[in-house]
């Protein structure tokens, strides 16, 4: 807990600090635990003995965190072909790794489930973690963006804290014991209760700096991200079960590694940037 606090005051001290310079550092603080969190995955998916593309993975994972520092950052007047950049890494990616079946044969031992796990990779951590910073720098909100991040990690890790809170407390029925056992109903209920209140609280509180957010959108995100965030949470759980390990690596101390640390948000951060996008936006 003390390291998840401290990696994303770090973040929201660069955001808030405004500028070039803080936006640049934020960008590179969620870039580098991005990839770290590929690379673990990568390297959970290699414990079983499957090869995977792990250089040319992580290269596609930097491009995409790349397009968002040029499109949102450094040229925002141009953020709306950042959509086309995306799709274009995600395609290029595709072409080199079957490109490699042309060039060098069948260097793996199963090509295809090689490329489809160095995309799986690529997709699961970095192109859904870059919704991130893509909060960070939404597309007209101006100098709110600091507030909206702020809500995505204060409502995503209050689920995470309520869960684990209230599930410690008077948890009984399990949730999905085959993947992950601890995880219990009562659980996802004060979880989802904690980020409901803190929703709440914040567009109370902050209703033009948070999105432009009414007390109805507070209401459903309140009840939408701590789904997203369990659903994140499970997802980590199959990875880590299936890999037989226990943290997706040892890099953060009291977490274990990156992804252990993002897991929620990398699915919270794509639901609040579409509401935000296609609802109040709109």
């Amino acid at each position: 807990m003390v390291s998840t606090i401290a990696l994303w005051t770090l973040v929201l001290t660069l955001v808030f600090s405004g500028g070039l310079i803080g936006q640049i550092g934020s960008w590179g603080v969620i870039t580098v635990f991005g990839l770290l969190a590929q690379w673990e995955f990568y390297c959970a998916v290699e414990g079983k003995g499957v090869t995977v593309h792990k250089r040319m993975g992580v290269v596609g994972g930097f491009l995409l965190f790349l397009s968002s520092l040029w499109f949102l950052i450094l040229q925002p007047e141009l953020a709306h072909y950042s959509w086309v950049a995306v799709s274009a890494i995600l395609v290029l990616s595709l072409v080199v790794a079957l490109n490699r079946l042309v060039v060098f044969g069948y260097p793996d031992r199963d090509p295809l489930v090689s490329i489809s796990l160095t995309m799986t990779g690529l997709l699961y951590v970095p192109y859904l973690f870059n919704y991130t910073a893509r909060v960070a720098f939404l597309p007209g909100h101006g100098d709110n963006t600091a507030y909206v991040l702020l809500y995505l990690l204060v409502v995503t890790k209050f689920s995470d804290a309520g869960a684990y809170l209230f599930g410690s407390i008077c948890g009984r029925h399990q949730m999905s014991p085959g993947i992950s056992p601890g995880k219990t109903w009562e659980g996802f209920a004060g979880g989802t209760l904690a980020s409901l209140g803190m929703s709440l609280l914040l567009v109370g509180m902050l209703p033009d700096q948070v999105g432009h957010m009414r007390l109805i959108d507070a209401v459903i995100l309140g009840l939408l991200l701590p789904i997203a965030a369990a659903v994140g949470d499970l997802a980590e759980s199959v990875v880590k079960r299936d890999a037989r390990i226990k943290d997706s690596g040892h890099s953060i101390p009291g977490i274990g590694g990156a992804l252990d640390l993002i897991d929620s948000i990398l699915f919270t951060g794509p639901l609040l940037y579409f509401y935000l996008y296609f609802v109040t936006l709109a």
